[in-house]
């Protein structure tokens, strides 16, 4: 067996794990970058200033672009803490997919191409068990243990 192969069947009980915790981080790190000072972005996400006159050309937003920006970092933050502690991974995963397919649908494509990675990782992710470090596998067992009287 080449190493390339061991390094393969060495990973591979934690390629959920992994994929869960990069994709949560992105999240947390795209909803802190709009809470963060506007001049100084955390990494490559956009910041506050750029959300919101992003935001602003939607001409159909119902809401403040202000609002939009603040909700959507929200979401940002939960969607990413459920992804890093493997809360709902399941919900979570779908949350993301929707996300990303929103985008692609209402925006302008070549504002999100890094997104295309983000979007596989989230229907990849929809697609595997998510077991190892996780706190729905954890309350799960935690169930199965539990015998409830009746």
């Amino acid at each position: 067996m080449s190493q390339f192969a061991r390094f393969r069947e060495i990973i591979k009980p934690y390629v959920p794990l992994i994929l869960r915790v990069g994709l949560g981080v992105v999240f947390l790190w795209s909803g802190l970058s709009k809470f963060g000072v506007d001049n100084n972005p955390l990494g490559i996400c956009t910041n506050r200033t750029e959300a919101i006159d992003f935001a602003s050309t939607l001409g159909w937003l119902p809401i403040n672009p202000d609002l939009f920006v603040t909700v959507q970092s929200i979401a940002e933050l939960i969607l990413g803490t459920m992804l890093v502690v493997g809360l709902w991974t399941e919900v979570a995963a779908a949350i993301s997919v929707a996300m990303y397919a929103l985008f692609f649908a209402m925006f302008d494509f070549s504002l999100i191409w890094k997104n295309v990675g983000l979007f596989t990782a989230s229907i990849a992710l929809l697609g595997m068990d998510d077991a190892l470090l996780s706190l729905s596998s954890w309350w799960q067992r935690r169930q199965r243990r539990v015998s409830w009287p009746m």
